[in-house]
């Protein structure tokens, strides 16, 4: 199982690492298992794939383009993740408004 967007965290002064309800069931796990892990670093560049609405809006608009170059992957991917996850068309168009303009005006979300 790849652990890929897992936190590490502290519960009660223990380092823990959290595993989502779907690693969990791909290890055969429950919550609250003991289990050995063997940790590997990734060092390959976190990449997010734009929608080509979404690029296209960012070319439109010089400074929120700014404000995307400078964002962490986890901001990126939630942009693109609320962009990409809407139901309808009006709820993308509306989500990639939303976007640009927290963008534009300097904000990560």
């Amino acid at each position: 199982v790849t652990l890929a967007d897992s936190s590490v965290a502290a519960m009660d002064g223990a380092p823990i690492i959290s595993f989502s309800a779907e690693n969990r069931e791909k290890a055969g796990v429950k919550a609250g298992d003991e289990v050995e892990v063997e940790l590997r670093l990734d060092t390959a560049p976190r990449e997010v794939s734009l929608p080509p609405d979404f690029a296209a809006a960012l070319e439109a608009e010089e400074q929120a383009a700014r404000t995307w170059a400078g964002l962490s992957y986890s901001n990126r991917r939630w942009h693109v993740e609320s962009i990409e996850g809407a139901k309808t068309d009006e709820t993308r168009q509306w989500r990639l408004a939303k976007s640009v303009e927290a963008l534009r005006a300097g904000r990560p979300r």
